[in-house]
């Protein structure tokens, strides 16, 4: 039989799991989790469909917009970032307008922080907030395409 304390310590290992770790402090983002992000509000507006994902390594962020792939190289030690020529599929879709604020906001990028699985990146003009994990399926949070494409 478990005890209460014993229930408690494995419920806190395995919150402590699901967080994500920093990398080596000698690396350019030992402050930022490398790892999965979905984006969830841009500028203030929280976002009522959530398909843009990114990913960031160490030297570069790579994502979908939920019409198109992107890449781009980041540099910069946090909380400063610098974001390189972003590459995309460039295919047009119906959230083409979303897309374009966030391509937009984070081309114009200057700073990024993490803080409580919420991760920022801020310009002069917009913030992109996300939270630290995946989309639930790949067909998107609600179980359905939200590529008009395919």
């Amino acid at each position: 039989m478990f005890r209460p304390i014993t229930a408690a310590a494995l419920a806190t290992l395995a919150l402590a799991a699901c967080e994500p770790s920093a990398m080596v402090p000698d690396e350019p983002y030992s402050t930022i989790p490398t790892g999965d992000y979905v984006l969830f509000n841009i500028g203030g507006e929280v976002l009522s469909v959530r398909h843009t994902t990114m990913t960031i390594a160490p030297n570069q962020i790579t994502g979908r917009t939920g019409c198109n792939s992107f890449a781009a190289p980041i540099s910069g030690t946090p909380p400063e970032i610098v974001v390189g020529e972003i590459q995309t599929a460039g295919q047009s879709c119906r959230w083409s307008d979303q897309e374009a604020r966030f391509f937009n906001a984070l081309r114009n990028a200057d700073r990024i922080s993490y803080e409580d699985g919420v991760l920022r990146i801020k310009g002069p003009q917009k913030a992109l907030t996300f939270e630290y994990g995946r989309l639930a399926s790949p067909a998107g949070p609600i179980g359905r395409n939200l590529n008009p494409n395919q």
